[in-house]
């Protein structure tokens, strides 16, 4: 996963230098730039529901809104796959957004939140706290737990411990990490677990710590709490 991130970067870097961007339309709102793709068509309400889901979370966050953000909109997930660019990536430094028109309004914007709440070095972006935070409120007023459910994971994934997903998370199991969000904000509020993601270092490897002092049990009995009301 770490591999594929850097690739991409490093390709969209490239080609910024060959001016691959610079034919793209703009359109600048207060606190996001939206670049969007040649002859690619917007339908009318998107950039505003974006702005607005971005506004939204800021404050359910507790954080300011991050200015200058740069949002690259492409037509597709696959639309520019042979030049090697997967559009479904944040880059928290640059405060970039490469995303397609299909994504949920505000997932990879709020990658760019929490980047201010706990930085990529301690957090990657494809984490599964800051994935679980960024899918339940993404905007696309779903259910968490009933598309987690609908997902009829096996019991081994279900089982698999919290731990081994610190640092990467494979993207089938995004609906698994927003109901895992789901749970802990209506049974402890966001303030709890919004502190949790904050305290964390190097990839969560203090996150049995942390849970002992924050949600006052060991990590494993949070999932296993998590996982009886996921099958309630």
């Amino acid at each position: 996963m770490i591999n594929w991130f850097e690739k991409t970067k490093n390709q969209i870097k490239k080609l910024k230098g060959e001016g691959f961007f610079n034919n793209w339309s703009v359109k600048k709102t207060k606190y996001i730039v939206f670049h969007i793709y040649p002859n690619l068509k917007i339908p009318s309400n998107w950039i505003q529901e974006r702005v607005n889901i971005y506004l939204q979370n800021a404050k359910i966050f507790g954080i300011n809104p991050i200015s200058n953000v740069n949002f690259y909109v492409y037509p597709s997930i696959n639309s520019v796959k042979d030049i090697g660019i997967t559009p479904a990536i944040s880059f928290l430094k640059q405060k970039e957004i490469h995303g397609h028109l299909k994504q949920s309004p505000g997932h990879e914007l709020n990658h760019i939140l929490l980047g201010s709440i706990n930085p990529s070095e301690n957090l990657p972006a494809n984490g599964l706290w800051e994935e679980s935070l960024c899918v339940y409120y993404d905007g696309a007023n779903a259910d968490k737990k009933k598309h987690a459910n609908f997902m009829n994971y096996s019991n081994e994934i279900l089982n698999t411990p919290w731990d081994f997903w610190r640092s990467t998370l494979p993207s089938d199991f995004y609906p698994l990490a927003g109901s895992i969000a789901q749970y802990c904000v209506k049974k402890y509020g966001l303030e709890l677990l919004l502190k949790f993601i904050k305290e964390m270092r190097n990839n969560g490897i203090n996150d049995e710590y942390l849970c002992s002092i924050i949600f006052k049990m060991t990590y494993q009995e949070l999932q296993k709490n998590w996982k009886e009301w996921l099958k309630k």
